[in-house]
């Protein structure tokens, strides 16, 4: 007769679901741009889990909304390479052509949009194909890109002709272009989808448009060479990386003013907020590392180190 050791049992069980419980766990992905690899981080233990190899001089990060793939932005490969979260390795390369930077999923993770800094282009592609589906010109050296999140609109900063484009997804034509500050790069949209923020790298401040028409609500100081934006607290405060300081602003959403200047690493460039809505990842490209802060409590908690040049510019945390 069959019989069932149940402490066995018990025990395989109990691993299946500690193994579940560790992959379901949030992880950061930080593009090392000069080490040709990208860092995992266990934002539970705040390690460094694996380091993967990914040629082309990684910059922009993207993740699929079911965290089970990751799209690193490619320049010197034209393209952007897939990582499989589960395998924590490169499972394909997709030329895209010219300088691929800003990268962005769209929130039903259908379909991926891949700056071309050169081209004046944005691209894009089908997820699971791979095929592009459409180009449409843009400003000149797209970078930041963000989607909203009724997936009606695509965000797009064109750094060197100072502006923000506004792309209608139903038939990919261009709605509005708005003048923001010098050289704009990093892009953000709260949750309601409202408010688009835009680093201006030159002018060292930050835009604040209405994300329906890009009308310009209000324009907020920060420091030197604002690179990238996030939003954590519901949406109440607004994080900016300020490159040539070493520092993040932080921004009240409500005042529309800098409410603390807080200390990270040497050249502060992509910056992420965790699920939790309360811890936001900073990637600092001279120290190579990661900051991570409090948003509650405005302190910086932990410094990991990471790879060299880590940039990882976009949403670079899994769900």
């Amino acid at each position: 007769m069959f019989q069932v050791n149940y402490a066995v049992a018990a025990m395989a069980i109990v691993a299946t679901l500690t193994s579940f419980e560790l992959s379901a766990q949030p992880f950061a992905y930080i593009s090392n741009q000069l080490g040709d690899s990208v860092s995992i981080i266990d934002t539970t233990t705040a390690k460094v889990v694996n380091t993967v190899s990914v040629s082309g001089k990684p910059v922009g990060v993207a993740i699929s909304p079911d965290s089970k793939k990751v799209y690193i932005s490619t320049p010197e490969a034209q393209g952007f390479a897939v990582i499989d979260t589960a395998k924590q390795a490169v499972i394909k390369t997709v030329q895209v052509g010219g300088g691929s930077l800003g990268i962005a999923l769209s929130p039903d993770g259908k379909k991926i949009y891949v700056a071309d800094w050169y081209k004046n282009t944005v691209a894009v592609i089908d997820s699971e194909t791979f095929a592009t589906v459409k180009t449409i010109s843009v400003g000149q050296s797209p970078s930041g890109l963000v989607v909203s999140p009724d997936n009606h609109w695509l965000y797009v900063a064109n750094r060197l002709d100072d502006s923000v484009s506004q792309i209608d997804l139903t038939d990919f034509s261009i709605k509005n272009t708005s003048k923001v500050g010098k050289h704009p790069f990093g892009l953000s949209i709260d949750r309601k989808g409202e408010k688009l923020y835009v680093a201006n790298v030159q002018s060292d401040n930050v835009s604040v448009l209405a994300a329906n028409n890009l009308k310009r609500l209000a324009t907020i100081k920060v420091g030197a060479l604002p690179y990238a934006t996030a939003l954590a607290m519901h949406d109440s405060r607004l994080f900016v990386t300020n490159q040539d300081h070493g520092t993040v602003s932080v921004v009240d959403t409500k005042t529309l003013k800098e409410i603390a200047v807080l200390e990270v690493g040497d050249k502060p460039e992509g910056i992420s907020t965790h699920p939790d809505d309360k811890h936001v990842y900073v990637a600092n490209w001279f120290d190579n590392s990661v900051s991570v802060i409090d948003a509650q409590t405005l302190k910086v908690m932990n410094t990991i180190k990471t790879g060299a040049g880590s940039r990882a510019f976009g949403q670079f945390i899994s769900k």
